[in-house]
């Protein structure tokens, strides 16, 4: 393998949880008449991307977006359908990096409670060493902060490591702790159109790969 450490993001890059966030949304901004922006296709895309555009929506106020979050991470969340499921190559490729002595981490934006239900339920709860999670309180990516703190607890030496996510801020956060980074599992287009794949590549990241059985070809895992 060409790291020892693997450090990934949750949504997007191991489970794909997007159908499910976005089924959460739709149906709260119809709850508030939130018709704006009455194009689906374009609130998923801004999704994909960041939370942050949701966000600034036209429409969503700062009490609105807390009853998304909180919703989310809740019993009406978890049995929201579709459910989150992980992508099907997703536990064949963290098995491979600990049975080639490497190690797994997650750090991600998700509350613990949900994050342990679907590590569990998709069957992922074994491969990690260790968890950054939002009930940490660190800083958002792509602040290193929180990542930085994950490195110190665990002796992870970030020159010998790789962030990898399905967002371009995922990628940053690695390169801004020091770190590799990899885009994977990326949405075709950003809402302005632009392509993330060109958008990684310009920002210097090494690895992009569309799916992550690719992406562990690319760096050795298989």
């Amino acid at each position: 393998m060409l790291f020892k450490d693997h450090i990934w993001d949750f949504d997007g890059t191991l489970v794909d949880t997007y159908p499910h966030e976005f089924a959460i949304l739709w149906k709260l901004m119809e709850k508030h008449d939130i018709d704006t922006l009455n194009d689906p296709e374009l609130v998923y895309r801004q999704m994909r991307v960041a939370y942050l555009y949701i966000h600034r929506m036209p429409g969503m106020t700062e009490e609105i977006f807390d009853e998304f979050s909180k919703i989310r991470e809740s019993r009406e969340g978890l049995e929201t359908e579709p459910r989150i499921t992980a992508f099907r190559d997703a536990p064949a490729v963290l098995k491979a990096v600990a049975e080639n002595g490497g190690r797994n981490f997650l750090c991600t934006h998700r509350g613990r409670k949900t994050l342990s239900y679907y590590l569990r339920v998709n069957g992922l709860d074994s491969f990690f060493t260790d968890i950054l999670d939002a009930d940490e309180n660190f800083p958002m990516k792509p602040n290193p902060e929180g990542l930085l703190a994950l490195c110190k607890r665990n002796g992870i030496r970030p020159g010998k490591s790789i962030m990898i996510g399905d967002r371009i801020i995922d990628g940053q956060t690695g390169q801004n702790a020091g770190m590799s980074a990899a885009l994977v599992n990326y949405p075709e287009f950003l809402p302005d159109g632009r392509s993330p794949k060109e958008d990684a590549a310009a920002a210097g990241f090494p690895y992009i790969a569309d799916d992550l059985t690719s992406l562990a070809e690319m760096l050795r895992i298989f």
